[in-house]
């Protein structure tokens, strides 16, 4: 499932092949924006309010060097829950970069 050596997943489900792919898209161009030697770590909680629906909620954790970064969301749809974490993540490690200059 997980075709990247530099994340590692806790508590995620099997994909379908149309998720998978996204999955893998979100994460090439996340690994694009902050480097490619960054460890992420992303963990899955999933809630279920009855009925048929599941909530998803995301923690994740980027490590860059001897710096870290956290950022985590919560949403019914597990593909924006993702696309959201590394997004929040993408903008801090940005940030962190600017401060430095």
């Amino acid at each position: 499932m997980n075709n990247f050596p530099n994340v590692e997943l806790v508590k995620f489900p099997e994909f379908d092949e149309v998720d998978q792919k996204l999955f893998e898209s979100a994460l090439s161009h996340f690994f694009k924006k902050v480097g490619e030697d960054a460890k992420l770590h992303l963990t899955l909680k999933q809630y279920k309010k009855g009925g048929l629906r599941i909530q998803h909620e995301l923690h994740g954790s980027l490590t860059i060097g001897a710096k870290k970064f956290f950022a985590s969301n919560e949403s019914w749809i597990l593909v924006d829950t993702l696309q959201s974490v590394l997004d929040k993540l993408a903008k801090e490690v940005k940030k962190a970069g600017s401060k430095e200059d």
